[in-house]
C-alpha cells in the first residue's frame, strides 16, 4: 500500500453555517504515474473508516468510488469510464455504451493531441451534507466541469480529515470553502 503524501485536518465546526462546503486540491503527479485516490476519512490517525474514496487509475482512465466502514471496504463501489484530465465522462450502466465512448474520446484525444497522462490534477469536492452527497469536479482555466457524484453512507459531517495516496509528486495547492 502506497504511502500517505499529503493530510489535512478540516476544522471542526458544530454550527452549520460554518461548515467546509467545497474543497479544492491541486497537485503534479509523479512521471509515469498509474493511479491517485483522495480520501475524505472520519480519523486523521486511522483509515478504518472512510466516508469518501475517490481514486483515478490513469492507464485506464477509471474512476473508483467506495467506502470503508470499520476497515473493510465496501462491494457497493461504482467505477465511471472517463478522462479525468479533460473532465467528460460516461455512465457505467452499460459497458458496451462505455466502451464506445472511451473508444471516441481516446479518438478525440489522438486528434486533440490531448494526453491522459497529464503531470497534474485539480479537483474540487462539493460537499451536500443534507444529501449526503460528494460532487466532483475538475477545475479548468475556463471553470469547472462535473466529474461524478457519489452519495456517502456516513455523514459527510463525520469527515475529519482529507489524505492523498498514491503517485503524487505533491500537492501545490490546498483550498476550502464555506458557505
Amino acid at each position: 500500500m502506497p504511502d500517505v503524501k499529503f493530510l489535512a485536518v478540516l476544522p471542526t465546526n458544530a454550527n452549520a453555517s460554518d461548515r467546509v462546503t467545497r474543497l479544492s486540491i491541486s497537485g503534479s503527479l509523479l512521471p509515469d504515474p498509474q493511479q491517485f485516490s483522495v480520501n475524505f476519512v472520519n480519523s486523521p490517525d486511522c483509515t478504518d473508516n472512510i466516508t469518501y474514496h475517490f481514486k483515478v487509475v490513469i492507464p485506464t482512465q477509471t474512476i473508483i468510488e467506495n467506502y470503508k466502514r470499520n476497515g473493510e471496504w465496501s462491494s457497493l463501489h461504482q467505477e465511471k469510464y472517463l478522462n479525468i484530465f479533460d473532465g467528460t465522462g460516461a455512465s457505467d450502466k452499460n459497458p458496451h455504451m462505455t466502451q464506445s465512448f472511451a473508444s471516441i474520446m481516446n479518438e478525440i484525444d489522438e486528434a486533440l493531441q490531448l494526453s491522459s497522462t497529464e503531470s497534474s490534477f485539480c479537483l474540487e469536492f462539493a460537499f451536500d451534507y443534507a444529501n449526503s452527497m460528494m460532487r466532483v469536479y475538475q477545475g479548468r482555466d475556463a471553470g469547472h466541469n462535473f466529474i461524478t457524484e457519489y452519495e456517502t453512507l456516513f455523514s459527510i459531517s463525520d469527515i475529519q480529515a482529507v489524505q492523498v495516496w498514491g503517485d503524487v509528486q505533491k500537492v501545490n495547492q490546498f483550498a476550502l470553502a464555506y458557505n
